[in-house]
C-alpha cells in the first residue's frame, strides 16, 4: 500500500492496464445509477474505497511502519492529486461514463 518514506506528492504513472478496472468500476456506478442517485452512489464508492483501503494497510503490515495519522494523511494527498489530474484533464471517458 505505502512505503515508508514514501509521500504523496511522489508522481507515479497509473499503468495503463488499470484503466480497464477502473472503467469496470464505472460501469458498475452507472448500473447503480439506474437504481440510486448519483449522491448515494458516489458516496457507495468513497466509503468502499476507504474500506478498502484500511484492509489492504492492515493486511499488508503497513499499520507496523507507518502512522495512523502519517497514512491518512497519505491517502488523502493522494485522493486530492486523482482528483486534480481528473478536474485538469476534464477527463471524461465516455463509453465507461454514460
Amino acid at each position: 500500500m505505502m512505503a515508508p518514506n514514501m509521500s504523496a506528492s511522489t508522481r507515479t504513472a497509473f499503468p495503463p492496464e488499470l484503466h480497464t478496472c477502473v472503467n469496470g468500476f464505472l460501469s458498475q456506478a452507472n448500473d447503480l445509477h439506474k437504481t440510486y442517485t448519483y449522491d448515494s452512489v458516489s458516496a457507495s464508492l468513497l466509503y468502499a474505497a476507504a474500506r478498502y483501503n484500511v484492509h489492504g494497510f492492515l493486511q499488508q503490515d503497513d499499520a507496523r511502519h507507518v502512522s495512523r495519522e502519517d497514512f491518512v494523511q497519505y491517502m488523502v494527498d493522494l485522493y486530492r492529486r486523482m482528483l486534480d489530474e481528473n478536474l485538469d484533464t476534464g477527463t471524461t471517458d465516455s463509453a465507461a461514463l454514460s
